[in-house]
């Protein structure tokens, strides 16, 4: 149907005609149709766009290397940029080329996005480099999505924009607010998404969040049981929100904020998710803030200093306060051996003295046996030359008949073998050997010790009931005697049953107690651990407890007072692997030792500079940037309203950060800055300026 407008004012006519809708078949036909040119498009866009990207560095060398030399043999024309020779190719092999405006916006960010694209291969080649090369590759090639999203949307804004005629400058400003809207996009899908999922997630009863945060802590290796109450609600706190929202939690750094937790200390997002760039930034921070003269700057520094504190607190708590130190513990420990002799060599005393008041004790010979089996000992080690004579023409005498061998006898012998061992050298050897042989041999009491021959001689009563009373008081004594022995061996047992027993009874320098101690507590095996554990009962244990706690913070600390000295997490957790878990939890409960251990991993994420991270520990250029803030509020006029607002914003966004910790909870990569995702895009679109097209 055709129709006709008429303009009043100036008789102007104009006619028109509306054609009828086209059926759906014919629209579907064309799409189709369609197809093999838009593929066609599609390969040209492939190959122009990386080439126009290359022209970034291909540009300069052939506008000033390869052009200069071609003139100096002679050749009077002018190559082709990359990009124009990739054209030329793509039309040679009868590619189609855009003919309508919005085929041409569409291959605008098409070639945009094959260059980044390409680009991003090659970062990711050179993420293997060594080196800067590597470095450089990696932050390159760090979130691909957001660096094609920033490329597709710089392409097509600025098409859009030279399509409307826009001039050079505008399609610049429209190609750069498009990057950063594109590059923002992924991003923000993200959030929506996040929220979408937050909002239709099913709430987490206090139930199920202390499982499902139970299971995160269990999973990096910690125990929930061990975790205290407090610890337990501080984790309800800032896991809750992302829990409930859906969000993927990292285990291990759950793990770090538990420790936190239970030690009390306050963490930054850094020191919970150990990530390098988080930590360079926070050091850096605090660095810079503690050179600044304003007070309002220092809140890393001071927290910092607060958790260093805290650290040393509870190392206190856990028994560093009782003032035990190593001597204590050696004296602990002496004691107890001490006492332990005194109360075998009582129990030996008691026991002679009752074999002295027995009838026969003095006068009752025995057999000789003992005697030798010392001599056959000293002959069997060769040591007989080392026997001290005056012992030895003792025995002698009463091998050879001259005096009869008694218990008293033989208590005299065991006396004089245990003085000689004392004595030290090969003489105390061959004593000792002696006194093994003697405890170590039977003895039995001679009945009828002149051997009269009684025949058949008739026996009186009289008679027979002395003869009785004689064999009873022979048994009796012998039997006193052996008792006695017994508790001898048990003595002697005792003071030779381990290196530390033997050390403390011994005579010197190596008996004191600060020896002891550095010898069987603090450097000592686990076997002689549990011996000292056994043996000085729960105040013992107490003691030797505090002591440790001690030695450990000491050497935290490197020796100085609590008021002055710094934590060193490396020193302070040598010291606990030193003496190690089986030996500290002799001494402590299992919440104790958790805590003990917490500390330690605590200040560890606190003082941790992991691969990758920059901190500057030289602290020149923290100085340098805290005092130039200092000088930038002195410029007339521009400092006071412009450098201390700029300065306060970069603190108080600085320390914000840092202080958030829910973000380095989170498993999910943290979102490259924006800056960083233009870099491929940019370079993209700087390559293709320098086409001639």
């Amino acid at each position: 149907m055709a129709y006709e407008l008429i303009d009043e004012g100036s008789g102007a006519r104009a006619r028109f005609e509306l054609l009828p809708d086209e059926p759906a078949v014919v629209s579907t036909g064309k799409a189709l149709n369609s197809i093999p040119r838009q593929l066609g498009l599609t390969t040209r866009y492939a190959l122009e766009g990386p080439a126009q990207a290359a022209q970034i560095v291909t540009e300069p060398i052939r506008q000033l290397v390869t052009d200069p030399l071609l003139r100096l043999f002679g050749w009077q024309g002018q190559s082709k940029p990359l990009g124009e020779v990739a054209s030329d190719a793509a039309s040679g092999v009868g590619l189609p080329t855009p003919e309508t405006p919005t085929e041409r916006v569409v291959g605008d960010a098409t070639r945009l996005v094959a260059g980044s694209g390409g680009m991003l291969g090659a970062a990711r080649a050179a993420f293997a480099l060594p080196g800067l090369g590597g470095t450089v590759g990696s932050s390159l090639a760090a979130n691909p999505a957001q660096q094609l999203s920033a490329a597709a949307g710089g392409g097509l804004a600025g098409g859009a924009s030279r399509e409307a005629g826009g001039s050079p400058l505008e399609q610049g400003i429209a190609t750069v607010v498009g990057s950063v809207a594109g590059g923002m996009a992924p991003a923000g899908i993200s959030r929506v998404t996040g929220a979408a999922r937050s909002a239709f997630t099913p709430k987490l009863t206090p139930q199920e969040l202390d499982v499902r945060i139970s299971g995160l802590v269990e999973r990096a290796g910690g125990d929930w049981s061990r975790v205290p109450e407090r610890a337990r609600q501080s984790l309800r706190r800032e896991l809750g929100a992302a829990l409930k929202a859906g969000e993927e939690v990292d285990p291990a750094a759950v793990r770090r904020l538990a420790d936190f937790a239970s030690v009390g200390a306050t963490p930054t997002r850094g020191m919970v998710s150990q990530n390098p760039v988080q930590i360079t930034r926070e050091m850096n921070l605090a660095k810079m803030a503690a050179n600044s003269s304003d007070g309002q700057l220092h809140g890393l520094p001071l927290l910092q200093n607060r958790n260093n504190n805290v650290l040393i607190g509870r190392l206190n708590d856990l028994g560093a306060s009782a003032g035990g130190e190593a001597r204590d513990a050696g004296q602990t420990v002496a004691g107890s051996v001490l006492a332990r002799q005194e109360a075998l060599r009582g129990a030996e005393r008691t026991a002679w003295d009752a074999a002295r008041n027995a009838p026969g004790y003095s006068t009752q010979p025995i057999y000789p046996d003992a005697l030798n089996r010392i001599n056959q000992a000293l002959g069997d080690e060769g040591m007989m030359p080392f026997m001290n004579p005056t012992i030895s023409r003792y025995m002698e005498a009463f091998q050879t008949g001259r005096q009869p061998f008694t218990a008293q006898a033989y208590r005299n012998l065991q006396s004089m073998l245990s003085n000689e061992m004392s004595q030290g050298g090969n003489t105390a050897a061959a004593a000792r050997i002696a006194r093994n042989a003697l405890e170590s041999t039977p003895i039995a009491p001679i009945t009828n010790p002149r051997g009269i021959d009684l025949g058949l001689a008739p026996v009186t009563g009289q008679m027979a009931q002395a003869m009785r009373n004689a064999d009873a008081q022979a048994g009796s004594a012998i039997e006193a005697v052996n008792r006695a022995r017994a508790a001898t061996r048990a003595a002697y047992a005792f003071e030779e049953s381990s290196p530390l027993v033997r050390q403390v009874l011994s005579a010197g320098r190596s008996a004191e107690p600060e020896r002891i101690a550095q010898n069987y507590v603090i450097n000592g095996s686990l076997s002689e651990a549990r011996e000292i554990a056994g043996a000085v009962g729960p105040a013992g244990r107490e003691t030797i407890k505090n002591a440790l706690v001690n030695h450990i913070k000491q050497q935290a600390l490197s020796g100085r007072a609590d008021e002055v000295g710094t934590v060193s997490q490396a020193a302070l957790n040598k010291a606990l692997n030193k003496i190690g878990d089986q030996k500290l939890s002799l001494f402590f409960g299992p919440e104790e030792l958790a805590q003990l251990r917490a500390v330690g991993r605590v200040a560890s994420y606190m003082q941790n500079q992991p691969a990758g991270s920059a901190v500057n520990n030289s602290n020149t250029a923290g100085a340098v940037m805290g005092r130039l803030l200092d000088l930038s509020t002195k410029v007339p006029i521009i400092g006071p309203n412009i450098g201390q607002p700029l300065r306060n914003i970069e603190v108080s966004v600085g320390q914000r950060a840092a202080q958030n910790i829910t973000p380095g909870l989170l498993a999910n990569p943290p979102v490259q800055p924006l800056r960083e995702t233009l870099l491929l895009p940019g370079a993209a679109i700087g390559g293709g300026l320098l086409s001639s097209q």
